[in-house]
């Protein structure tokens, strides 16, 4: 405490030479001249003293016959002094320091954790909707009324968490992986409806869980055919309709339907060929507004590739400055001609991966077929798949059966 006190007023350090040093530290001590830090070097001392008492010395240094050296001058005083010449830097460092704080008060980094079903898009899609976004206030989220919006708008979102560390905004989430993306939304409603086809085939299998079943294994159907019922109707002792109960119908249901299947390419298209002529610009952004070193190339043709980086202090301090690089790569444009034995290999490879595409999403290809014929510089490629798929898309009733009119919403 005593040393930042003597920083604080300032102190000087001197060199104490002559005939009688030794008693110029008792007459120091004598006239209450505080000094400390006091080094022997021979018939030399090095000390220190505030710069009050120095100024004292003059009758004792001329008593005692010694010699006085000033060897440094230290201390917020003498430090100020030399700020007054660097009034420009100090200026900067201050408008610095506010304006660091000042960007600390904002989000500028979103990061989602843990993604699953829910994507990076998914989510800033949804933020932006509720009024969060990158330059938004942080003290102006509400973060509990986030976390439920966010549970009650993917109902597949068991579990969720908003946190704040630095500028970036964490959102935590955990998933019920039970739950099939394309039956959240039935699952959530508890509306009266019932099941319709979507498309033309044949009845496979059906287990009803709820409602009444209209059609049964082997039977035909046509899109928009009612398969199972939500309006069931409850009947009086002599079998006459006394009232319609209403549920939401609950069913798995499989058709086996015919898919088509149609591609096309031309055996002559143009391909892109890089020159290898290349030019590359700095870019700078602030916020939204961007800055680059150099104006558009006088390429005719040519790619964007761009490496941007996103500028921070420490890890969770991230600022609203992106900086990066911007190469423009030139192409031209050459006609290349494919062989009918490369263009139908191509078109195999597509039907396979749209074939591979329908059994991720839970279909069973049960037979296919596909025939490719040229017409002109055209390869045609058309097929059938007969499928086997679940089916059956749940529509909200109205409540008209007693009048005899059914309104499908």
């Amino acid at each position: 405490m005593v040393g930042l006190i003597r920083s604080f007023r300032g102190y000087v350090r001197i060199r104490v030479d002559g005939v009688s040093p030794q008693r110029f530290l008792n007459l120091c001590s004598v006239h209450d001249i505080s000094l400390w830090d006091i080094v022997s070097d021979g018939n030399c001392y090095e000390l220190n003293l505030s710069v009050s008492d120095f100024f004292r010395l003059r009758p004792i240094v001329k008593k005692t016959k010694t010699k006085v050296v000033l060897l440094g001058k230290r201390g917020l005083p003498f430090r100020m002094q030399k700020w007054k010449k660097r009034k420009v830097f100090i200026l900067c460092s201050f408008l610095c320091v506010i304006g660091l704080y000042a960007v600390s008060l904002f989000i500028w980094d979103i990061r989602l954790v843990d993604e699953g079903r829910l994507t990076d898009e998914m989510l800033l899609q949804f933020l932006q909707e509720n009024g969060i976004y990158y330059g938004s206030y942080r003290d102006g989220i509400d973060i509990d009324a986030a976390e439920k919006k966010l549970r009650d708008e993917y109902p597949f979102i068991i579990w969720t968490s908003f946190k704040v560390e630095g500028t970036r905004l964490f959102v935590y989430v955990k998933e019920n992986e039970q739950i099939k993306w394309n039956d959240t939304a039935q699952e959530d409603s508890k509306e009266p409806g019932s099941l319709y086809a979507t498309v033309d085939g044949t009845v496979v299998s059906i287990v009803t869980r709820n409602g009444l079943p209209k059609v049964k294994i082997g039977d035909a159907v046509k899109k928009g055919d009612v398969l199972v019922d939500g309006e069931i109707p409850v009947y009086n002792d002599d079998e006459t309709i006394r009232e319609y109960m209403y549920v939401r119908s609950d069913a798995d249901i499989r058709l086996e339907t015919e898919l088509k299947y149609h591609k096309e390419i031309p055996l002559d298209y143009e391909k892109k060929v890089y020159t290898g002529n290349e030019k590359k610009t700095y870019y700078f952004r602030v916020h939204n507004n961007s800055f680059s070193t150099a104006g558009i190339p006088g390429f005719s043709e040519y790619d964007i590739v761009t490496d941007l980086q996103q500028a921070k202090l420490m890890n969770d301090f991230y600022l609203p400055l992106y900086f990066g690089r911007i190469t423009y790569r030139e192409y031209q444009m050459e006609a290349i001609s494919y062989t009918e034995s490369e263009g139908k290999s191509l078109l195999n490879y597509e039907f396979e991966k749209f074939c591979k595409t329908l059994q991720q999403k839970g279909v069973q290809i049960v037979e296919k077929d596909v025939k490719i014929e040229k017409n002109g510089r055209t390869l045609h490629a058309n097929g059938k798949i007969l499928v086997e798929m679940s089916d059956g898309d749940n529509k909200p009733i109205t409540e008209r059966k007693q009048t005899g009119e059914t309104e499908i919403e």
